[in-house]
This record gives structure tokens, C-alpha cells and sequence, in this order.
């Protein structure tokens, strides 16, 4: 993930929308209170962005010819067609997401309430008997945070249930085996029946339960069992009868259906409108006394306080005593906050945790209503009427729903719904343990990364704990999740920010790796963005993170930009999203600098000349391509640290560094033996390009920039004023003096090559020897700063690595500039053997610094005979004049004359080699 790699990624309009809301929340013209709101805010438009997502996906579906009410998520998964099961998932997934920022959104504002948003506006309610249910419950959760919490996530759950099948579909199987058709009214149709039939064949008028025993015993159903005698609605468990199998299949789907509307949070009236249709309104009746529905604003019938109460004990009665089905008991179980008979009928995570949070809740409240009721009433109540206290049987309230998670993860009927990614953080979001779950969820997307080689942009910190089950967090390739993990976790940095921190009931020790481990999540989605195409969101993203990781994360996602205006505008970025700019430019090559390795890696001698024997054309042959035989290639470790070294120029301000940095670049290189990538930094950033930048001149003297005034002008128009001229002027001249020997090098090789291509070309082709003056006469320029003092100055200041680069390249360099010369004196014009003699003299002089490395090398043979081989061409070249690109004028100004190595011979005298 850290090679650059580009991969065909389906990115949706979200991740853009995802980023603009965030954006919002973060202007600098915003007041921190403001910023707080509106990040408190955030997972309301992220959940809204993802139902309108989940509205739009959902006609893929039905338009595909599988809308079959018949057909649920199971089957459509396995249904035959690739499209088919595409949509499907991408349905499923979107439901996932809805679900979990609309959880998101119903806690967040609750635990990071403001001191002034906890205390309501509403009147407190006076402790008397006159208080009703619907102000008794308003003023118990204004007056209990941990119960306002269990209620939203209660409504979080009775809205994921409403999102589910329609209630008649579930019955439908139900009511097919109840035998009665298309009507769903009118009670026990077929019990009714054979109550009838069994008056008129005994000709009783009377309730049948009167008649004789012995009579009363052939009154049963169709399978045998006693039938009911009465069709009230108790008559099952008061007689202890049965009903009509089909009867019996009726009664379970209207139960059915009873419970669903309860599970879905559904209003009385919806619920009575239900009933109503079945001519079975007691049921609506009976359930009408707090249905803790999922719309508060609907209204509810108000009961007295000790009434509510009583009711809660009557339902608990029925639920475990009585009731005729389990989905009956089940109904009043939910409605006097019992566990195990509603848990009976569970099959999901939500339904499970449904019923411990339903449990809860009205425990807490029945302990509020008895609060409000008379001590003789209470005392009555709580003596004779038992009732279910789930605060007791779950144990220590601190702590309770982390238990409760983990053991619907260990329970083996929802293990492995527990431990779907969305639902796990879903799972810990409800259990307050966000902190240990986005810590592991950064640890196994650092494994991720890390599993196939080394990550530099997620790199390893400590090995993932065998306890950490893989399976319940994201992994880098699940987009989507990678980008609703990261929101959580922007969300929960940005609340720690703004302040309002909420109460810690988790018993988590943060480990020392903490903050990197979750940051990891950011930047692991940070790469993703830059996949994308969309590295413009990338400094926002940033911006949430910590220094330096901020800027670390920044440098190994924007290093990948070439353009140079993309790059002016990520700087804008930059700024904008409050990231200190000067900060993230020098931290970047900081961080590619110290990518290449604590110190350059031994390398062979540096050797450019050729082992064979001199010849008389070329001397000693320069080796071709001692480059790299592939020309522009190079590693991306030294291609990015070039790269970082650019966008250090283009802040203002910044050039200075420049040549600081750059020469510990050029160092690293050239002890490394990395002459390509030696190459690339100065074709990038050459000293001349510098200059012209900062100075606004195209044209500079040479002499200017051993002036220290020159640099004082420069640092002030630049504002530089953390560097003195004579700093700036010193790592100038290093910088340059190596860019110097890089430029002589890559002439040199261009020498080379023309050696080759020599050998194969006549004499006097001057299509390869007019072009090839011009070479020559580059390579003598470059060669110039070498050749006297060359890095001396910082040599003879202490600096060990330069010495050593100097001893290492200058013999070879300037032997193999002699070979240069050699080759153009033999191929162009004796001139350039002449240059070669001028550059003996030089090494000869007495203040020459070039003898003495020549010495220290333990080379002065090699360089005497270099110099012999020259002067041995001079002295036989026939003198032939040939394009050149040689200044004729200024040797012989300097006194050379072609004729001076000329040999003359005459009869009988013998050759004479040396001046006339």
C-alpha cells in the first residue's frame, strides 16, 4: 500500500460528501463551542447521507425481478446471478451503516451533553400520586443519564427491527396452516365451530363446562387434546384446554405479530389499528400501558403511578405462569421488562440485547414509579406482587453493558453476528469501549499491511495480541468499512478536543501504543484517498492526527504528486486544514532522509577507467554506462527523498534548507556509489535553478556567490532570518561543488559512449564529431570548479564525509577527464592534447591541492602515465585541423603553439621531440 500502486477502486460520491461535512465542522472561523455543536452533529448527516445511499440501492433490487416478499436476505444471497448478489451485498452493507450512525447519532450528544443541555427546561414534576405515565416517564429520563442512554439505544434497536420484514409476511406461514383463507378476523374460527356443532348434537343451550363429566370428556379437538368450552380470551389457561390446531396456529401468528409491533417500537395507535383489523382489540388493551414506543411524541394512556406499577407485576405473572405460546409469553415479557421469555424467542444479536436493555430500563422505572407512590402502596406491591429486577440478576451496574456484549460474542447462537465488523464496533460503541476497539482494529490493519513486506506508511509497532479476534474489525481492503471506522475515530479525536469528555466506565488500560494504533486507521484510509484519486482530502483527514504523525502521513501520501500545481495547491490545502506548513516541508525530508538509512552502505572503489591497456587514440577507455545500465531508473527510497527536497523549494523561505538538505543528500548518494540518483537531484534542483528562483536574475557571476553580502540580500528579500550569510554561503558552495562532480561525471559518461561509437565510424565523419565537440567542451566546464580547491574549504573545517568523498572520486574523475581529452585531441584536434598538458602543468604547480590527493591515493603512476600517453599523442598527431569546439584564441594567447610537439626529422638526424 505504500508503493504508489493504483487499483481500480469504485468510489462513490459519499467519501467526498463524508469529507465536506467534516470540513464544515472545522473552519477556523468557527468558535470551539460551534465547532463542538457541529461535530456533535456530524453522524445526523452521515446517517442521512447513508439512508438516502440505502433508498437509492434499494429499486436495484426490486427492478432485477426478484422482489418476491417471499424471498429474504438469505435467499437473495444465494439466488443465481452476480449482479443479483452484488446488489444484494451492497444493500446489506448500507443497512449496516445506516444502523450504525444512527446509533452513532442517538449517543454521541447524550454523553458529551453540555452542563446546561442536562438539565431540562420542562417544570419538575412535584412527588405526588397525581402524576401520570406520560409525566413520569419524561421526568425519570431527564432525571437519569444512564437511563436516557438505555432508551435511545432501546429506540436505536426497535428502529433496526421496523427496517425488517413486514409483520404479515412473518405470520404468513402461520396463518396459511390456520386453515381460514384470506381472513384474519373474527377470532377462533374453528374452535368457534365445534363448540357450535357440539351444542346442536347434544341439544344444550348452556355452557358446555356444565354438562356432565363423562360428556365433557369427548369434547376435544381434532388432535385429541380437551378443546376450551368458553371463547373469552383467558378460557385457554383458565381451563387449561386447547384450542383447534388451526385455531392454534391463528392465535400464534396474531401473538406473533402482537410482539413485533412492541420489538419495532410501534405507536398505540398503530398497534390498536392492528388489533382492529383482527376484531381483536382487547390485546391492544391489555399491552396499552407503557409501550416505551420508538416516537415519544405520540401520545400514551396516562396511568396512576401505583397502577403502573401493579401493571408491570400482572404482565410478569403472565409471562412466566401463563400464556399459551411462547411468542404470548414473550409479549409479556417485554412489557414487565422480563429476560428469559422474551429471550426464548430471540434469533438475533439486536433481539438479544434487546431484551437485557428492555429489562433495564423498566427496572430502573419501576423503581422511579414506586418512588412516586405511597409507602403502604409500595410496601404492598413489592411484598405481594413479585416482579423481575434485571439490574440484580446482571450484576454490578458499572460495567454492565461491556458484560452483556461479551457474552452474546460467546454465546454460539450469536457469535458470529457478534463478531461482524459492523456489528462489533456497533457492539462497543453501546458498551463505551471505543477506545480498545479502534486500538485493535489499527493493530490488525497494521498486520494488513505489513503482511506482505514491510509498511512505511502503517509500520509495525508490537505484535497483535492473540486475544484480538481478526474477523470483528475492518481489514484495509473493505472500503466502506475503512471509511465508517475512520469517521468513528475522527469523531471520538475531535470530541476529546473540543472538551466535554465523557464519563469513563471502562476498566481499559490505554497501552502505551494507543494513539498510534488508532491513528493507524486514519492513515490507512488516508492511503486509500490517494488510491482514489482524491488526494485533496487527504490534509484534512491530516489534520486530526497528531504531530509528527500528521506530517509523516501527509509526506508518504502527497510525495506521490509530480505536478508541480497540484503540489501549490496540497500546500494550500496544507494551511487551510491548520497544518503548519514549514513543519510539514521539513519533517518530510527529514523523513525520506532518514528512510535511505542511517548511514550510506560500503560500496567498491569508485573506478570509471577501463583495466585494458592504453591505446594510442584514447589512452585509457572510459566505461561505459557506469551510471546504471537502465538511464533514468532509480529506487523510489531516493526518488522520494529528491522529490521531498522540491516541495522544501516551493515554500518561500525554504531554499536555504535546500542546500543544507541537499548536500546530505548528495553526500548519501555518492559514498553510497548511487550516481543515478545523483543525476536525478541535479537535473531536479540545480544550484543555477536556485538562484534564478530567489535572485529573479537569469544570469549570475560566478564570483558573486563567494560574497557574503550576495547572500544577506538574498535571506532578507526572503525573510530568512534563523540562517547568517556566511551559513547560508558555506552550504551553498557544498552543495554546489557536488552538483559539480555529479555534472562532470555524467559528461564523462557521455565520453564514454562516444569512445564506443567511435571505434565503428571513419575518420572524419563529422555528423559524430561536430556534435561530440560539444560534449567535450561541457565536460570542460564542468570539470573547472574540480580542479582547484575543490571542497577544500569544508574539508579543512572538520567535515570527514567530504574528504572522504573527495578522495574517492577526484583521482578517478580527473584521470578519466584526461582519457576525455586524449579521445578529443586524436579525434578532433590536437588542441584538446594541449588543454591536457596545461592540466599536467596545473597538477604540478606548487599550491596545486591535486597532487596531494593523487599522492594520498597512492595514483601518482597512474597519473604520470596518463599524462605521458597524451603527450606521446601530441607528439605524433599529424596536426590535421577538425571541427572543435576548443578556444584556439586564448591558448594561443597563453603562449601554445600547434607546432611546439611537432616532431621534425631531416636525413641522417634523428628524431627530435621537444621544442625547437
Amino acid at each position: 500500500m505504500d508503493q504508489g500502486l493504483s487499483f481500480d477502486l469504485n468510489v462513490g460520491p459519499e467519501v467526498e460528501e463524508f469529507a465536506n461535512a467534516l470540513d464544515n465542522c472545522l473552519s477556523p472561523f468557527l468558535s470551539q463551542e460551534d465547532k463542538r455543536a457541529r461535530i456533535i452533529d456530524l453522524p445526523r448527516k452521515y446517517y442521512e447521507n447513508a439512508v438516502r445511499r440505502l433508498q437509492q440501492a434499494r429499486p436495484k433490487r426490486a427492478r432485477s425481478g426478484y422482489e418476491d416478499v417471499d424471498m429474504d436476505a438469505d435467499e437473495i444471497e444465494t439466488a443465481d446471478g452476480d449482479g443479483l448478489s452484488g446488489e444484494a451485498d451492497e444493500v446489506k452493507q448500507l443497512e449496516k451503516e445506516v444502523q450504525t450512525w444512527d446509533l452513532i447519532r442517538r449517543l454521541l450528544p447524550l454523553r458529551y451533553a453540555t452542563p446546561e443541555a442536562k438539565t431540562d427546561d420542562r417544570p419538575s414534576i412535584e412527588m405526588d400520586t397525581g402524576s401520570t405515565q406520560s409525566d413520569l416517564l419524561l421526568e425519570f429520563l431527564n432525571s437519569d443519564p444512564l437511563a436516557r442512554e438505555r432508551h435511545a439505544v432501546l429506540q436505536w434497536l426497535q428502529s433496526n427491527a421496523a427496517d425488517g420484514p413486514d409483520i404479515d409476511d412473518l405470520a404468513r406461514d402461520l396463518l396459511k396452516q390456520a386453515d381460514r383463507g384470506d381472513i384474519i378476523a373474527h377470532g377462533w374460527l374453528h374452535t368457534r365451530a365445534t363448540i357450535k356443532l357440539r351444542k346442536n348434537l347434544t341439544a344444550w343451550n348452556g355452557l358446555l363446562d356444565r354438562q356432565q363429566p363423562r360428556v365433557m370428556e369427548s369434547h376435544v379437538n381434532k388432535d385429541g387434546a380437551p378443546l376450551i368450552t368458553q371463547l373469552d380470551p383467558d378460557a385457554i389457561t383458565r381451563q387449561g384446554r386447547k384450542l383447534e390446531p388451526a385455531d392454534e396456529y391463528f392465535e400464534r401468528a396474531i401473538w406473533l405479530g402482537c410482539f413485533e409491533h412492541l420489538r419495532r417500537g410501534s405507536s398505540l395507535e398503530e398497534l390498536r389499528e392492528w388489533c382492529q383489523e383482527r376484531t381483536e382489540m382487547w390485546r391492544a388493551v391489555s399491552m396499552s400501558a407503557m409501550l416505551l414506543s420508538e416516537d415519544q411524541t405520540v401520545p400514551v394512556d396516562d396511568l396512576k403511578p401505583e397502577s403502573l406499577a401493579l401493571w408491570r407485576r400482572m404482565c410478569f405473572a403472565l409471562a412466566r405462569q401463563g400464556g399459551s405460546d411462547d411468542y404470548e409469553r414473550a409479549v409479556y415479557g417485554l412489557l414487565s421488562g422480563d429476560i428469559t421469555s422474551v429471550e426464548k424467542i430471540a434469533r438475533r444479536w439486536d433481539d438479544f440485547l434487546f431484551a437485557n436493555y428492555n429489562a433495564l430500563l423498566r427496572t430502573q422505572f419501576d423503581s422511579y414509579v414506586l418512588s412516586r407512590c405511597p409507602p403502604n402502596v409500595t410496601s404492598t406491591l413489592t411484598q405481594n406482587f413479585p416482579s423481575f429486577d434485571a439490574v440484580q440478576f446482571l450484576g454490578k451496574p458499572q460495567g454492565v453493558e461491556k458484560r452483556l456484549v461479551r457474552s452474546l460474542e460467546s454465546q454460539p447462537r450469536t457469535h458470529d453476528e457478534a463478531t461482524e465488523p459492523s456489528k462489533a464496533l456497533q457492539a462497543a460503541f453501546i458498551a463505551r469501549d471505543v477506545e480498545r476497539h479502534l486500538y485493535e482494529q489499527g493493530l490488525v490493519m497494521i498486520a494488513d499491511a505489513n503482511a506482505n513486506g514491510k509498511s512505511i506508511l502503517l509500520p509495525s509497532s508490537e505484535p497483535i495480541n492473540s486475544g484480538v479476534v481478526k474477523k470483528k474489525y475492518f481489514s484495509l481492503d473493505q472500503d466502506d468499512g475503512l471509511r465508517i471506522v475512520s469517521h468513528v475515530y475522527v469523531l471520538t479525536a475531535l470530541m476529546k478536543k473540543f472538551g466535554g469528555a465523557q464519563k469513563k466506565v471502562s476498566n481499559f488500560s490505554p497501552p502505551p501504543q494507543l494513539t498510534f494504533s488508532q491513528e493507524s486507521i486514519l492513515a490507512g484510509y488516508t492511503d486509500y484517498l490517494r488510491r482514489a484519486g482524491l488526494p485533496e482530502l487527504i490534509p484534512l483527514y491530516c489534520s486530526i492526527l497528531e504531530a509528527p504523525r500528521q506530517y509523516d502521513v501527509l509526506s508518504w501520501n502527497l510525495i506521490h504528486e509530480e505536478d508541480p500545481e497540484q503540489r501549490l495547491l496540497q500546500l494550500k490545502l496544507i494551511k487551510k486544514a491548520g497544518i503548519d506548513v514549514l513543519k510539514f516541508v521539513d519533517r518530510q525530508v527529514v523523513l525520506f532522509y532518514e528512510a535511505l538509512g542511517d548511514k550510506a552502505p560500503q560500496q567498491a572503489a569508485f573506478s570509471i577507467i577501463s583495466d585494458g591497456p592504453s591505446t594510442p587514440q584514447f589512452g585509457k577507455l572510459i566505461k561505459a554506462d557506469f551510471f546504471g545500465y537502465e538511464e533514468g531508473v532509480v529506487s523510489s527510497g531516493d526518488d522520494h527523498v529528491i522529490r521531498s527536497l522540491e516541495w522544501l523549494l516551493m515554500v518561500d523561505g525554504k531554499w536555504a534548507d535546500v542546500f543544507s538538505m541537499g548536500t546530505k543528500v548528495y553526500k548519501f548518494f555518492l559514498r553510497s556509489g548511487r550516481l543515478g540518483a545523483a543525476r536525478r537531484l541535479y537535473e531536479r534542483i540545480s544550484f543555477e535553478k536556485i538562484i534564478q528562483g530567489i535572485s529573479g536574475q537569469e544570469e549570475t557571476e560566478d564570483i558573486w556567490y563567494e560574497d557574503a553580502d550576495f547572500w544577506a540580500k538574498l535571506l532578507e528579500r526572503s525573510e530568512v532570518s534563523n540562517m547568517s550569510p556566511e551559513q547560508v554561503q558555506a552550504e551553498a558552495r557544498i552543495f554546489r561543488g557536488l552538483e559539480a562532480l555529479v555534472k562532470a561525471l555524467d559528461g564523462l559518461e557521455t565520453i564514454a559512449s562516444l569512445m564506443l561509437i567511435s571505434t565503428e565510424l571513419s575518420h572524419g565523419d563529422r555528423e559524430f564529431w561536430g556534435p561530440a565537440g560539444e560534449s567535450i567542451k561541457n565536460v570542460k566546464d564542468y570539470m573547472k570548479p574540480l580542479l582547484k580547491g575543490w571542497l577544500m574549504p569544508a574539508i579543512k573545517a572538520g567535515d570527514a564525509e567530504l574528504q572522504d568523498i573527495r578522495a574517492a572520486y577526484l583521482p578517478e574523475t580527473i584521470l578519466a577527464y584526461i582519457s576525455a581529452l586524449h579521445f578529443a585531441g586524436t579525434g578532433l584536434s590536437r588542441e584538446n592534447l594541449l588543454e591536457c598538458m596545461e592540466l599536467a602543468a596545473l597538477v604540478a604547480e606548487r599550491e596545486s591541492d591535486l597532487k596531494d590527493v593523487f599522492a594520498d591515493a597512492k595514483r601518482m603512476t597512474e597519473l604520470v602515465e596518463a599524462f605521458a600517453a597524451c603527450s606521446k599523442a601530441l607528439a605524433i598527431a599529424t596536426g590535421e585541423k577538425r571541427p572543435s569546439g576548443s578556444g584556439s584564441k586564448k591558448q594561443r594567447e597563453m603562449g601554445w603553439s600547434r607546432d611546439l610537439w611537432s616532431v621534425k626529422t631531416g636525413t641522417g638526424d634523428a628524431s627530435v621531440i621537444g621544442p625547437a
